[in-house]
C-alpha cells in the first residue's frame, strides 16, 4: 500500500491525522528519510499539513484566523465563498497561463490523468483540492497562494459536507467536472490567459449549480 492510498483510507474511516512517523513508516514499509520525502512532497501538493507538537493532518494547511472554527461557519455564507472563489480562483487561473513552467504543466497533466482514474470519491476530491492548488502554485506569486490557501480553509467549513453529499453519491457530476477541468487546463497548457479565466469562471459556476442549484 501506498502512502496516498493509506491517506484515502484514513479519510473514508473519519481520520485526519497520519499516524506517527515510526507506525507509518513500518506500515508502508518505508524506511523513515523516504517516508520523510514522500510526506513533504504530499506537504507541497497541498494534500496534508504538519502541526509541530500535535502531528500531520489530512488536507490543506489551515490558515491563521481570528475566529474559532465555529465563529467561522456562522460568520461565512455560501454566498461569501462563491462570490470569493469568482474574485480569485479565475484571476489565479490567468496569472497561471501566464507564468506556468514546464513543471507546473507535467504536474497539472497529472492531477487530470489521475481524476480520470479514481476510484472512490475521496481519491477524486484529494485530486480535486490538489488541481486547484497546483494552478494557485503556478502563479509563482506566494501572497496568492496564501490567499488561496485561506480561501480553501473556509471552503472545507463551509462547502466539503454538500460537496460529499453531492459528488460522492452520483458520478455524473464528477465526470462534468472532470471536463471543466480539462478545459481550464488546456487553456493553461496553451498560455491564454483570457480563456483560463473564463473556464474557471464558468466551472465554478458550474459547481455552484451542482451543489445549491440556483440559490
Amino acid at each position: 500500500m501506498g502512502l496516498r492510498s493509506l491517506i484515502d483510507r484514513l479519510e473514508e474511516g473519519g481520520e485526519r491525522r497520519l499516524p506517527p512517523e515510526p507506525r507509518l513508516s513500518a506500515a508502508l514499509g518505508v524506511s523513515r528519510s523516504r517516508l520523510r520525502t514522500l510526506l513533504k512532497q504530499l506537504e507541497d501538493e497541498g494534500a496534508i499539513w504538519r502541526h509541530v507538537g500535535k502531528g500531520t493532518f489530512i488536507g490543506p494547511r489551515q490558515a491563521a484566523v481570528t475566529l474559532d472554527d465555529a465563529g467561522l461557519a456562522r460568520a461565512i455564507s455560501v454566498d461569501d465563498i462563491f462570490s470569493a472563489r469568482l474574485l480569485l480562483e479565475p484571476r489565479l487561473a490567468a496569472q497561471a497561463a501566464i507564468h506556468a513552467n514546464a513543471q507546473d504543466i507535467d504536474s497539472l497533466k497529472d492531477c487530470l490523468a489521475e481524476m480520470s482514474g479514481a476510484t472512490s470519491f475521496v481519491q477524486w476530491k484529494r485530486l480535486d483540492d490538489r488541481l486547484h492548488r497546483t494552478i494557485a502554485e503556478a502563479t509563482h506569486n506566494p501572497l496568492l497562494l496564501i490567499l488561496y490557501d485561506t480561501l480553501r480553509s473556509q471552503m472545507k467549513l463551509g462547502i466539503d459536507a454538500r460537496v460529499q453529499e453531492v459528488f460522492g453519491q452520483l458520478a455524473q457530476p464528477r465526470r462534468s467536472t472532470d471536463v471543466e477541468h480539462e478545459g481550464v487546463v488546456a487553456a493553461i497548457l496553451a498560455h491564454a490567459p483570457e480563456r483560463a479565466e473564463q473556464a474557471m469562471r464558468d466551472h465554478i459556476a458550474s459547481v455552484r449549480q451542482n451543489l445549491f442549484g440556483s440559490h
